[in-house]
């Protein structure tokens, strides 16, 4: 039986836990002075890493109460993957400009910040994919764009904890969000219909798209 949906105030909450995500993010700007040694590593911005674990978590609340309310919706979906983008874009940057910068040359820092603005563009790219098959501005909430969104927000936390961005970790990601993004495009082109909860190839099969005759 369907959940009757959400009315009232209650209906926003999910973009308003959305919508914490996106500005909270920006307060990560003002956060970058508190900092204290934790046993061998030195100068943890510890204020910094709970407020964006605090952000990270915001972004399985608004999952959560979409689905319980029953409000989920194409807005809702397009503006919880730019306030994803936003924090990873913030935190990363902010890593690699101000925490990390005595570990990168400037060259490291540049094209760490190159792959940073690809995969952001990539991961904001499948929404308007989704858009032009289906009419639905979305992404799939496939294991490999989850693997690939976990990875990057244990990634940015990681850095910013030990201060470094070692670059095993960003080849990792990059070979995530390829993965991810061409099983995405693969399903976007052959689907009959559009399964935001899709898990992937090899984790479920789907109704292929009839030829034009």
């Amino acid at each position: 039986m369907e959940n009757n949906k959400a009315a009232g105030f209650i209906r926003f909450l999910p973009n308003i836990a959305t919508l914490t995500r996106l500005f909270g993010a920006f307060s990560l700007f003002f956060l970058l002075d508190f900092e204290k040694d934790i046993g061998p590593f030195k100068a943890v911005p510890w204020i910094w890493l709970l407020v964006y674990l605090f952000l990270v978590a915001t972004d399985a609340i608004d999952g959560i109460l979409a689905r319980k309310l029953n409000v989920k919706s194409d807005f809702g979906a397009f503006l919880d993957a730019f306030s994803d983008t936003v924090l990873l874009v913030i935190g990363a940057a902010i890593v690699f400009v101000v925490f990390a910068k005595d570990n990168l040359t400037e060259i490291q820092t540049w094209i760490y910040i190159g792959l940073l603005i690809f995969c952001s563009a990539n991961k904001l790219s499948m929404n308007l994919y989704a858009k032009k098959f289906f009419g639905i501005a979305n992404m799939l909430h496939s294991y490999p764009q989850k693997a690939f969104a976990a990875g990057c927000y244990i990634g940015v936390g990681f850095w910013a904890f030990i201060r470094g961005v070692p670059w095993w970790s960003v080849v990792f990601l990059i070979i995530l969000n390829l993965y991810g993004a061409i099983d995405e495009i693969v399903y976007c082109a052959r689907a009959a219909e559009y399964n935001v909860d899709f898990k992937g190839h090899g984790f479920q099969k789907y109704e292929l798209r009839k030829k034009q005759q």
